[in-house]
């Protein structure tokens, strides 16, 4: 064929660098290079503008779908109205939203209120998933490709990158999953159009050891990164996905592309990464893949982390399999999770009922866990010379799976603890105040968060059933040093204010407690200069959903601390609550004229249990 030997490694030189688009003699492939490469090839009659026209578009609901759930502006009761259209698509969306991963222990009777629960931006990736599903022919004449496997690797990529989205820290979790699942979509259109020659191109990678798109452009003179771009702008989606797709398989210039783009580049490369070294099916790249005892140098985590991390991969994976009808044997990827959602779905049906009238006795005994909940909670807040403290826990039913509160040590020291158990309602409650009977006993012994956070985790893993778990930020405060001594366990970052009006995400670290054995968290300090504001808060304050899907998002959170950065702790914890509840509660015209409630009558205003710490230095 007359490939050199650097053209047949990886596409990209690292994983984890902080430039992974410099391009260097050994580090893989760029246009120029291709041309040259061309030159020396028998010309191909496929070309990629004639491609993109024979697909087309996406098919019609699936893409009014994809429209509107683009949309920030989209009306909720319209795109419920299309997806009723089809009673399957129906059907599927309310499977995912009673799946083990988002019921959180409460089914969900209605469309309308399953697409609140997924977000828009998790509704438009099913569709998308689904359209592309679509466009992939029947096994008989398919031309080479492996469905079952290249399903397992889509399916586990876009699942992959999602989760290490939000280990980074990454704004959207959700458009990393979107591009894992859209990355091998010209992989698809080839696979279609064009069989015989994708088969001679998985052929010839096998044979060179080398990744399929270098086969590709042997055959085609383009890549299926470069015919995924494409499409993709042919489907009017956003730019910064046709650009991460088309450039993701090789070298490029900074200036090339965005920034985000980049981020999301980094992502997938990671993701394809991971779900090679494990075995997740195949992407058609002959290379060899990395081994799984290398991923964590890569990826910079630690092997608990990759365990829980392979873990996550597998249930998406059985979760999504299951919604697009494709049998993955062997392997185990439909769980017994999985068949319960399936018969919950079977149990509730299509269209769903209004909620069960609540018996009095079952009334007057949440009432009762009520209040027992809320005199475990701090009495008062401490009295701290220099400092101003403020709390609030507002739970969405009688009852909480969140809690805070103030740790007494043996050194007089005071920690805050702020903690969101999985799940809503009485066994989160029970789970909650388990917790914080735990760290309250293990605050005698240590003052380490480090060590509370490892003792408390074994004895809730020994204790709890694998889909119970809490995450939790514990901080030791050095009211001499004036120092924050934290760690987290899965926990949303902290906003740390500064009186200079700098903002600082105090970083998440680690895994949530309960979740696996034997797990290692780690420790920071922070500075807490005068006038500094520190904010402990639960996801249901940036989570917080209005009538349309929109989340009120940290932005949101650091808005309103900003804005009222003069004020007092009290107040400051006053007008976070108000602005939640405020956007909780917004709706939109739904086109006829009437405004439509965000939540049914009689519902909590907000759809997760609320807490908030507030910290101020004087």
């Amino acid at each position: 064929i007359g490939i050199a030997d650097d053209l047949i490694k990886r596409p990209w030189a690292k994983l984890n660098g902080p430039e992974p688009v410099a391009i260097t003699p050994d580090s893989g492939f760029d246009r120029q290079r291709r041309l040259t490469t061309a030159m020396n090839m028998a010309p191909t009659r496929y070309y990629v503008n004639e491609l993109v026209e024979e697909i087309g578009s996406l098919p019609t609901v699936a893409a009014q779908i994809v429209g509107l759930a683009t949309d920030p502006n989209c009306n909720l009761n319209q795109l419920a109205k299309i997806i009723r259209s089809d009673s399957v698509l129906t059907m599927r969306f309310l499977a995912l939203a009673n799946s083990a991963a988002m019921a959180r222990g409460q089914e969900i009777r209605n469309l309308r209120d399953a697409l609140v629960r997924l977000g828009l931006r998790r509704v438009r990736n099913v569709a998308l998933c689904m359209g592309m599903h679509d466009l992939l022919p029947s096994e008989e004449d398919s031309g080479g490709l492996d469905r079952q496997a290249f399903w397992k690797f889509t399916l586990a990529t876009a699942s992959c990158a999602q989760s290490l989205a939000r280990l980074r820290g990454a704004p959207a979790d959700e458009d990393a999953y979107l591009v894992g699942i859209l990355h091998t979509i010209g992989v698809a259109v080839l696979d279609q159009k064009a069989h015989r020659e994708l088969a001679r191109a998985l052929d010839l990678a096998d044979q060179l050891r080398c990744p399929l798109c270098i086969a590709e452009l042997e055959i085609f003179d383009f890549h299926h990164g470069e015919l995924g771009g494409r499409i993709l702008t042919g489907w009017n989606l956003p730019t910064v996905f046709a650009e991460a797709i088309e450039f993701y398989p090789e070298d490029y210039d900074v200036e090339e592309i965005s920034g985000e783009a980049t981020q999301l580049v980094g992502l997938l490369r990671e993701a394809i990464a991971v779900t090679r070294a494990i075995g997740m099916g195949s992407n058609g790249d002959g290379d060899t893949p990395p081994r799984l005892a290398e991923l964590g140098g890569m990826l910079d985590m630690q092997g608990e982390e990759l365990v829980a991390l392979a873990d996550e991969v597998d249930r998406e994976v059985g979760a999504m399999s299951h919604l697009l009808q494709i049998d993955l044997q062997g392997g185990g990827y439909f769980g017994e999770a999985m068949q319960r959602s399936q018969r919950a779905v079977a149990r509730i049906g299509l269209e769903g009922f209004d909620e069960a009238i609540a018996r009095d006795r079952l009334e007057e005994e949440l009432a009762t866990a009520r209040e027992i909940q809320q005199r475990l909670l701090p009495g008062r807040m401490p009295q701290w010379e220099g400092y101003d403290i403020a709390a609030v826990n507002r739970p969405c039913y009688q009852v909480s799976g969140d809690y805070y509160d103030f740790v007494a040590h043996a050194d007089r020291s005071t920690s805050l603890v702020i903690a969101d158990v999985s799940g809503k309602g009485m066994p989160a409650s029970l789970l909650a105040s388990n917790l914080q009977a735990t760290l309250r006993a293990l605050g005698t012994v240590h003052t380490s968060p480090v060590q509370i956070f490892t003792a408390a985790n074994e004895t809730l893993y020994e204790s709890t059933d694998a889909e119970l778990f809490a995450t939790c930020f514990m901080a030791n405060i050095d009211r001499e040093r004036h120092q924050l001594r934290y760690a987290s366990a899965g926990h949303n970052p902290p906003l740390l204010l500064h009186a200079d009006g700098s903002c600082q995400w105090l970083p998440p670290a680690g895994t949530a407690l309960g979740m696996f054995s034997e797990m290692e968290y780690k420790e920071a300090i922070v500075e807490l200069a005068s006038g500094d504001i520190l904010v402990l808060y639960t996801d249901g304050v940036t989570e917080a959903i209005d009538g349309d899907g929109c989340e009120f998002t940290e932005q949101g959170l650091e808005t309103v601390v900003r804005q009222h950065s003069g004020d007092s702790a009290a107040s400051i914890v006053a007008a976070i609550e108000k602005a939640v509840i405020t956007h909780a509660t917004a709706s939109r015209d739904d086109g006829d004229g009437e405004a439509s409630p965000a939540f049914p009558r009689g519902e909590a205003p907000t759809s997760d249990d609320l807490t908030v710490i507030v910290l101020r230095r004087e």
